[in-house]
């Protein structure tokens, strides 16, 4: 038997419809850098975990791939930033049957201490079931890209589970030799080419999530959550920059993938955060950055979230102010009159939403950011602030973002509706480099201080959606369509008091939450 080959494998992966495989393929830009010719195989692979999915939660994928004759057993571990933004760790070993064999001459060969310690446990050996299988048609070429070689897969089938079946149409784009750059530039040219589309989600991920599913229903499509950062105490301006990237790019596409095939409303909101997160990142680290990547990246991120404002807008209105209202005041024919129409304006944002994460534009707006990112070429602008620490330059940017948000808020209780927004905003940039850097210093002075900034976010951001409100609520009334004029106004003075309500009780309480944030020792110093 084989031992394990392990490789930390780079790829990209593309969601692209299995009818335009055949255009593609023919493309004459395709053609002209192919390395070859296409090759066709077929697979059938066996994904196995313990009925609790202990694998699944620790970020493993454990499988059997039938190929040919041959039976290939394969473990592979989650993104991790020091790999690089497209690196998963993969070990692999030739198996004889058709079930995971794990002995300690494979796990000898695995250097990922978490995945090896959990595999070791014999009672999880005992548990290891089938849960689902994928089975498709690959066609492969390798293709030049610059100084490049890059395998591009085409794969097209289902995946099986008892719950149901899925469809399986994308690429990968996997890096054979050569720089990460020419991956996103191929990305880039393919897109040009077909509809196709960041995938983050791999085979096994939504294998996991059709076998966690209940017979015959649609998939849950869970939004994803940041994830907490956690970079070496001692690394780098540099360094800190490309982690923090490789964390905000993940819970990013995670999300944008996610609303592209079955929005939600907290898909929406988890999007537009991880699309903050990577603008305040750039912000933070504005005064070392090359001004031209940066100022591209950011206008990009800013234009996306932009396409999606509304729907956020609308998924607030709808089910944070008018359905608890609803609630109380069931038998008012002018709420429900306008809630159905905020939900009819709710659904064109979202229509509006969809056409342009779909959009060629979008696709590529966000591998240029990623490549510029991932690329490194602001490090050589860094100059002498790359080698620096990262926990220096961190205590700098917060007490400059700390000393500008207590300035603003001196006079919390007199501050207008425009200078109470530019003071969310300021909470939010700083909330969010906190985050980034707060594992540079201590944990337990880090947590009252987030604990009490994030207090002040919450009231200053229901403020903020109370104004939004209104506006949604002056659009409605424009709008009128088929809603009699008295039926509106009584509406309106319903909605319209229950935010003034609401605006008064949050005034209320942030002189004393903004006090009690005032009040909080700053952790990095």
């Amino acid at each position: 038997m084989a031992t394990a080959a392990k490789t930390a494998e780079i790829e990209l992966k593309l969601a692209v419809p299995a009818a335009s495989f055949a255009r593609l393929l023919n493309a004459p830009k395709l053609q002209a850098i192919a390395a070859g010719p296409v090759r066709r195989k077929r697979f059938s692979t066996t994904y196995f975990d313990t009925p609790d999915l202990r694998l699944f939660e620790a970020g493993i994928a454990l499988r059997v791939r039938r190929d040919g004759k041959r039976r290939i057993q394969t473990l592979k571990t989650a993104h991790h930033p020091t790999l690089g933004a497209l690196a998963r760790g993969e070990w692999e070993r030739t198996i004889i049957g058709e079930t995971p064999v794990i002995d300690a001459e494979w796990l000898a060969e695995i250097d990922d201490k978490d995945a090896r310690k959990l595999l070791s446990k014999e009672k999880l050996h005992r548990q290891l079931t089938a849960l689902f299988t994928t089975s498709f048609a690959r066609r492969l070429l390798h293709v030049r890209q610059g100084a490049s070689l890059v395998e591009l897969a085409l794969d097209s089938g289902i995946v099986e589970a008892p719950q149901g079946t899925l469809a399986i149409a994308e690429i990968e784009l996997e890096l054979v030799s050569g720089t990460v750059l020419d991956l996103y530039a191929l990305a880039r040219t393919i897109m040009t080419l077909v509809p196709a589309q960041f995938e983050a989600r791999s085979k096994a991920e939504r294998g996991y999530r059709l076998a966690r599913s209940r017979p015959g229903e649609t998939p849950a499509s869970d939004a994803v959550r940041a994830e907490s950062l956690d970079f070496d105490a001692q690394a780098s301006v540099a360094e800190a920059f490309r982690a923090i990237g490789r964390q905000c790019f993940r819970h990013m596409r995670a999300n944008e993938s996610l609303v592209r095939t079955a929005p939600s409303a907290e898909g929406v909101h988890q999007l537009r955060v991880a699309l903050r997160r990577l603008r305040s990142a750039l912000s933070s680290f504005a005064d070392v950055l090359p001004e031209e990547g940066r100022r591209m990246s950011s206008d990009n991120l800013r234009w996306i979230a932009a396409s999606c404002g509304a729907a956020r807008d609308w998924d607030v209105f709808g089910g944070e102010l008018l359905q608890p209202l609803a609630s109380h005041l069931a038998d008012e024919p002018g709420l429900t009159r306008v809630t159905q129409a905020a939900e009819a304006a709710r659904a064109r944002a979202y229509e509006a939403m969809s056409q342009t994460l779909s959009s060629e534009k979008l696709a590529v707006a966000l591998v240029d950011v990623e490549a510029w990112w991932e690329g490194g070429s602001w490090e050589a602008g860094m100059g002498a602030w790359r080698n620096l620490p990262a926990r220096d330059f961190a205590a700098a940017t917060l007490k400059k973002l700390h000393r500008k948000v207590l300035r603003l808020g001196e006079a919390i209780g007199d501050l207008e509706e425009v200078e109470l927004h530019e003071l969310r905003i300021r909470c939010k940039k700083l909330r969010y480099t906190a985050e980034f850097f707060r594992t540079l210093f201590a944990r337990k002075l880090a947590k009252p201080y987030l604990a009490a900034l994030a207090d002040v976010q919450a009231h200053l951001g229901s403020l903020n959606d109370a104004a939004v409100a209104k506006a949604l609520l002056a659009e409605l009334a424009r709008a009128g369509g088929e809603l009699p004029p008295a039926l509106l106004a009584r509406a309106d003075g319903i909605v319209t008091g229950w935010i003034a309500a609401r605006v008064r009780g949050d005034l209320e309480n942030l002189p004393e939450i903004w006090q009690t944030f005032a009040d909080a020792r700053p952790f990095w110093k």
